[in-house]
């Protein structure tokens, strides 16, 4: 394998060279990928993982994974498990000796990428028995744990940033991004229905709920033949019985009550649009391969957009909270272009 990349867009070391420059992709057998993240990163990678398995075809994947982030994982697409926990159960911080233990746990690799960049990343990337060590740090003197580094991007969304650490290796992805979701959850229905999720993995990323009713309310009016489902979170705070109580006689809008990950998949690969702020449940929208609206305002929209034509996202040059007006238009905008031709 020959490394491809010209100076300044990533970093190689002369081991690198070395181990590379007399092998080739089938002659790899072990891989392990660090995702210690939440479902919503467990979906940004799924392009990546297929790419992975098709590039090297005769690797055994290792998915390394925190033990309080287990939901979503997408045990599909690897062959193998290793966890390492940041918490006790009591909630408190494990120490290092057991971050070290477990860290020591995973077995000898051909190649290892860090697709985290945290602490705890690090320190298995540090510890760990691999031949070939990459990742794409956020901060450059972070590389020095890597043998090869691509850079971060603000401006390219994830999903495609982390295949960079395999182009550098001569991958050939695919474009569109595919998440090999079809056969999981295939789209057995095309129901005339909008969902809408009001929820974050914090509250400084959540629209307000007002004007999600608001809009709601605009949309169940606009599109009168078509359901408006807001759905409901598993967070004590995710009920939004505040938006859809004022709204519950309009027969076309309905709450939905929490359902199990695999409902939810299903539930969403059957619809035509979801509404949605920057979380975990847009990201399954998006890897379900349904159109989909972000709502963003806390941070830049870039590195989580995919640039196609069924997703869109509605932001501000200033990263306010945006007007009820600019997400139906631009939800509006969506649905007929896609749908209402």
């Amino acid at each position: 394998m020959k490394l491809n990349f010209r100076r300044g867009s990533a970093f190689a070391s002369q081991k690198a060279r070395e181990y590379l420059k007399d092998k080739k992709p089938q002659d790899i057998k072990s891989i392990t990928v660090i995702r210690h993240a939440a479902i919503g990163d467990f979906m940004n990678i799924r392009p990546f993982l297929i790419e992975l398995r098709k590039f090297f075809p005769n690797a055994k994947i290792t998915l390394s994974v925190v033990k309080h982030y287990m939901y979503g994982i997408p045990e599909d697409l690897t062959d193998a498990l290793h966890v390492m926990s940041r918490y006790k159960e009591d909630g408190s911080k494990t120490g290092l000796l057991t971050r070290i233990k477990e860290a020591k746990e995973l077995p000898p690799q051909d190649i290892i990428f860090d697709l985290t960049d945290s602490t705890l990343s690090l320190l298995l990337v540090f510890l760990s028995q691999a031949k070939l060590k990459i990742g794409y740090p956020y901060r450059t003197i972070r590389r020095m744990f890597f043998d090869i580094a691509t850079l971060r991007s603000d401006f390219v969304v994830e999903a495609v940033s982390v295949e960079h650490m395999l182009n550098i290796l001569g991958a050939k992805t695919e474009f569109p991004l595919h998440y090999g979701l079809e056969k999981l959850y295939p789209k057995t229905e095309d129901l005339k229905q909008i969902v809408y999720f009001a929820g974050a993995s914090t509250k400084s990323k959540c629209w307000e709920e007002d004007k999600f009713r608001e809009l709601i309310a605009k949309m169940s009016q606009n599109y009168q033949d078509y359901d408006h489902i807001i759905l409901q979170g598993i967070g004590k705070d995710e009920k939004f019985y505040e938006i859809y109580e004022p709204l519950k006689e309009r027969k076309n809008i309905k709450l939905q009550e929490v359902m199990p990950i695999e409902e939810v998949m299903h539930f969403l690969a059957n619809s035509r649009c979801l509404v949605s702020n920057d979380t975990g449940v847009r990201n399954m929208g998006i890897a379900l391969e349904i159109p989909t609206v972000g709502i963003f305002f806390h941070i830049p929209p870039f590195r989580y957009w995919p640039r196609e034509e069924k997703h869109d996202c509605v932001f501000n040059v200033e990263y306010t909270s945006p007007e009820v007006a600019d997400v139906f238009a631009v939800t509006k905008q969506l649905i007929d272009k896609l749908y209402e031709k």
